[in-house]
């Protein structure tokens, strides 16, 4: 079976570290929370912004809450702002945490399809925290959902 364990949690926030950056100069943070929104592994490179840290957290959470990675979430954002809007403080009273749309959180799932949780990635550009989080997803074996669902709002 092909699960979301501490030990795939660090492997990926260490992938994720590796990449290239639009500039050298650029700090991470990142996070992985399991299917419920747990935190399993939360860090930043040393001398990172600390604000970047809640912001992966955010990300992250934000892809198990409502159960699409923040692509999809931002597309959601923009077609329904009032609606999201709504929805972020439901999920800041229930979570802590308001819904994030803006790229960088990438949901987590097996090889059938199964929820297993999200990484979210924060420091670089949107697009570039999109792809450290989903390329470090991929290099533990599970599959990195970027797109989400695939509906008309």
């Amino acid at each position: 079976m092909n699960e979301l364990n501490l030990d795939k949690a660090r492997a990926i926030i260490d992938f994720a570290f590796t990449g290239s950056r639009v500039h050298p100069s650029i700090l991470l943070a990142a996070a992985v929370v399991d299917h419920q929104g747990y935190a399993l592994v939360l860090t930043r490179e040393p001398g990172a912004p600390p604000l970047l840290l809640d912001i992966a957290e955010s990300k992250a959470k934000s892809c198990v809450v409502i159960g699409m990675p923040t692509r999809a979430i931002m597309d959601l954002a923009q077609k329904k702002p009032t609606w999201f809007e709504s929805a972020s403080r439901v999920a800041q009273s229930r979570v802590g945490t308001p819904l994030w749309g803006a790229l960088g959180g990438v949901i987590i799932r097996d090889d059938s399809g199964q929820l297993l949780g999200a990484a979210a990635v924060a420091g670089d550009t949107g697009a570039g925290d999109e792809a450290h989080a989903k390329a470090a997803i991929e290099s533990v074996g599970l599959v990195a959902d970027v797109e989400g669902l695939d509906v008309v709002w």
